[in-house]
């Protein structure tokens, strides 16, 4: 489907319309703003699997353009005033740290010798995913140990749930939006649909940021596919934003586990 992309971040600055690339943005946007899934677990493999990018350029390629498409998404949910921004913050109080922490872990590795760190990536990616896909389906079908009446998750919960999420998102980019919508499903049963996703959006964004200011730091960002992803998310995330309050998400969280 995809004209083979070989990056490795030291391409010049020209930026090159590129139809797929912009129509691939679209469909991932309309999803991160419909149902707050879909910025890391279903861009990253992609762009491995089907354009040919390095692992290692595809998590911060991936990280900066969900920053940005996650920061307008999270923009047209506050004008619903959909996130619980406390909740937002006491993530961050984790996720930060751990996004932080991951990254500076594959920079690490990246740095030995010994260490084959596309080897390394591929499966912690095919780990990270098999979580994110059982995740989504626990949520989907609504399967839960925890009962309401006898869970109370406070700030330092809370935080660790945050900091499981930063870690993995700094590791992989993936994390942010599948992960945390399942943790926010089984923790916090109470919150509706289009408050949750508001919060995982929203979250997303500064985590992403974040994250990409590490990965960025390592020259890992390609800058020219940022821009042409963004092209076809920017108006996606904010159709999926205003679908969010007029659809089922079930059926689309259905597909969406399924394709993890």
């Amino acid at each position: 489907i995809f004209r083979t992309h070989q990056l490795d971040g030291n391409q010049g600055d020209n930026v090159m319309i590129d139809p797929i690339l912009i129509g691939l943005g679209l469909f991932i946007g309309t999803l991160v703003g419909l149902t707050g899934v879909g910025g890391g677990a279903l861009l990253t493999p992609l762009l491995i699997l089907f354009a040919g990018v390095k692992p290692m350029t595809a998590v911060g390629t991936d990280l900066a353009f969900a920053a940005i498409t996650k920061g307008v998404g999270a923009f047209q949910h506050m004008r619903h005033g959909k996130p619980d921004l406390r909740l937002v913050y006491r993530l961050l109080l984790g996720s930060i740290p751990g996004a932080i922490l991951g990254a500076w872990l594959m920079s690490a590795l990246e740095g030995i010798n010994t260490v084959n760190i596309d080897a390394v990536f591929t499966r912690i990616l095919g780990f990270v995913l098999i979580i994110s896909a059982v995740a989504s389906l626990l949520r989907v079908f609504n399967i839960n140990w925890i009962k309401d009446n006898h869970m109370e998750v406070g700030t330092i919960g809370t935080a660790v749930i945050g900091g499981v999420v930063g870690i993995m998102v700094g590791c992989t980019s993936i994390g942010a939006g599948s992960l945390l919508m399942a943790m926010i499903s089984i923790f916090f049963r109470r919150l509706p649909i289009a408050q949750a996703v508001g919060v995982d959006v929203a979250h997303g964004a500064m985590l992403a940021m974040v994250a990409a200011m590490a990965h960025g730091a390592a020259g890992r960002i390609e800058v020219p596919m940022v821009m042409n992803l963004l092209v076809g998310s920017l108006p996606g995330v904010l159709a999926g934003s205003w679908l969010c309050n007029h659809l089922p998400g079930r059926p689309l969280r259905v597909g969406i586990a399924t394709m993890l």
